[in-house]
Order: C-alpha cells, then structure tokens, then sequence
C-alpha cells in the first residue's frame, strides 16, 4: 500500500502539470492572444515548481497542493460546482496522498 500512495501521487502531480501545460495551446486559437499562453504557462510552471518541491519534500509539497486546490476552488467554485471540484479536487487528493508518504516516511525534514 506505500507504493502505491507513492507512485499514485507523483502521477497525478505530472498528469496535473500536463493539464495545466496542454492550455498553452490554447493561446493559438482565434479569440487568445499570447497573454492567455503566458498565464497558463506561469501556472504550469507553478504547479511543476510544487511537483519538483513534493518529490523532495513530501509534507511541504503535499501542503502546497493542498493550498491549490483550494485555491482553486475558492475562485471558481460559483461557475460551475462539479467542474469546479473535479479540477480542484485532484490537488486536494494529490496533497493528501503526498501528506500521508510524509508523515509515514521516517526521515525528518
């Protein structure tokens, strides 16, 4: 069952870098100009810098999804409430899982 909450939570870190990466492409589309890439491109950035922290870090990192996710939630939860809580619902559980391989990681930070 470690394994699996280790591996399981550095794939849905990178599927979560990935999602965030595949709207730069949106930028090329008529309508987007190169702000909108520019800002999706911070945000993956972001989320990779996370990423990065947590397969270092696990508690730290696993925090920092946490505060994404609801972040994320926080600011779009009025648009749509089950789109809303799929997107930010995944930091959430990726933020657990890193929490959980934390704290059963004997090393201290």
């Amino acid at each position: 069952m470690n394994k699996f909450i280790y591996y399981l939570s550095r794939v849905l870190s990178i599927l979560i870098v990935c999602f965030f990466a595949m709207f730069i492409l949106e930028g090329f589309g008529q309508g987007f100009g190169w702000q909108d890439s520019l800002m999706h491109g911070l945000l993956a950035l972001v989320v990779l810098a996370a990423t990065i922290i947590s397969w270092k870090w696990p508690k730290i990192g696993g925090w920092i999804f946490i505060i994404l996710g609801i972040r994320y939630l926080s600011g779009v939860f009025s648009s749509g409430w089950w789109w809303s809580l799929i997107i930010g619902g995944v930091p959430l559980i990726t933020g657990i899982l890193f929490l959980i391989q934390g704290f059963k990681n004997k090393k201290v930070i």
